[in-house]
């Protein structure tokens, strides 16, 4: 794991950081004023929404609704999370965050030991088709047909997964039929809030689903379940497979539309959109490319906040996928886990499979990621250090820095604000 500490910043004194904060406000004010100031690093949703949300670092997870225990945070008209009910102050929203106060690559070490720090620990490895490709389905259809030989061997209830909504824009919905998991094939690179989705409970019946989703997504998903609450609603524990798609960044999809059709893409003559190589393509319902970009010409609308994710392959998933190693037409398959191996064999009838050797182009994109979060952290990063960032350590190390913190808007904290 690449070592890289916060810069060196001189130690302000409690009531210059505390004057220095953007999330100050009214309850800080009656604390100081009566005397009466509340426990250390007692962390109220509006200090999550000044360093990550409204300061534009959000990953869009949903790992914060998934933690609240009481319900009090959904996803705004904005798409962003903001309060819906009174926020308790119980600092779970904070304490489970990956861009706030869970040092990710700390809980990848726990979890996985020293392998984290490379490309995570590693059963078996395949150049993967499936034998019934879905349309539409990116690469090699590895992943929507091994949980769709899941789902009918009654391995599992339900798929957590993105349903397109349009070429750009995603939709988290859990598939409980064959045909739900063959309507998500393919890449839609919008985060769309897997685990806020679970926060809403499971139908009755449904025991045992799966996730697949973004690294920062897993992250989210591992750190729950290590870390369970009684008064947690989140039914985190009945996800029994994890899976990970190979992920560099996600976009915004109203800003990638924008810079999309600057650029000249036919938006109704798009079907399908992947990222391969560093490139960006588009293809109409045909399956011929139309438009191709350079992926770095769309960072306007990239999420600032996933440059300070160091986990391309998902270290803690139970199987990771991707088409980086792999020719075209086939998924890159990494088995992590006795659990992601069970669910392998159990699916192997329906996917064409050769082990593979070389995982030299996959560990480059991993270090290139890792090396982009190492630059772009204003922690730094460091497995070695403690799993839970404090608010007044993180605010210390923001002063100053690109990622610093900014007052969230009055809607995000509205339920708080009327309360105090």
């Amino acid at each position: 794991m690449t070592v890289v500490d916060a810069p060196e910043l001189a130690i302000p004194s409690p009531n210059a950081l505390r004057a220095s904060d953007p999330s100050r406000d009214v309850r800080d004010r009656i604390a100081e004023e009566s005397g009466i100031v509340e426990a250390a690093d007692k962390i109220w949703f509006h200090k999550l929404a000044a360093a990550v949300i409204d300061a534009g670092r959000c990953v869009r997870c949903g790992t914060c609704v998934a933690a609240c225990p009481s319900s009090s945070i959904g996803l705004g008209t904005d798409g962003l999370p903001t309060l819906v009910r009174m926020c308790t102050g119980c600092s779970s929203c904070w304490d489970f965050c990956p861009l706030a106060g869970l040092r990710a690559e700390r809980l990848q070490r726990l979890c996985a030991g020293e392998s984290s720090d490379d490309l995570g620990p590693l059963l078996a490895a395949y150049e993967v088709r499936a034998k019934d490709r879905p349309p539409h389905a990116q690469d090699g259809g590895a992943v929507t047909a091994l949980l769709t030989a899941l789902l009918e061997q009654g391995y599992l209830d339900g798929v957590l997964l993105s349903h397109k909504h349009g070429p750009l824009r995603g939709a988290t919905v859990l598939a409980t039929c064959v045909e739900e998991i063959r309507q998500g094939a393919g890449s839609v690179y919008d985060q769309s809030y897997p685990l806020a989705k679970i926060a809403l409970g499971l139908p009755k019946g449904i025991e045992r689903i799966a996730l697949v989703g973004t690294p920062c997504q897993v992250t989210g998903l591992r750190a729950l379940q290590r870390y369970p609450w009684r008064y947690r609603r989140a039914p985190v524990e009945q996800v029994v497979l994890a899976i990970a798609l190979f992920c560099t960044r996600s976009f915004d999809p109203q800003r990638l539309t924008i810079e999309l059709v600057r650029r000249g893409l036919d938006l109704e003559r798009t079907a399908r959109v992947d990222i391969r190589e560093g490139t960006f393509r588009a293809y109409d319902a045909a399956g011929e490319a139309i438009f191709e970009t350079k992926v770095s010409r769309l960072s306007p609308a990239a999420l600032a906040g996933c440059d300070e994710c160091a986990d391309f392959t998902g270290v803690l998933a139970d199987i990771a996928a991707g088409n980086a190693g792999s020719r075209r037409g086939a998924t890159t398959v990494l088995i992590r886990t006795e659990r992601g191996r069970e669910a392998w064999e159990q699916a192997a009838a329906s996917l064409e499979a050769r082990p593979l050797t070389d995982l030299s182009a996959v560990a480059a994109l991993a270090a290139r990621n890792r090396e982009r979060a190492a630059r772009s952290s204003c922690r730094g990063l460091d497995a070695g250090r403690e799993l839970w960032v404090s608010y007044t350590a993180y605010l210390q190390a923001a002063l100053g820095s690109e990622r610093g913190l900014v007052a969230p808007p009055r809607h995000r904290s509205h339920h708080y604000t009327v309360a105090c």
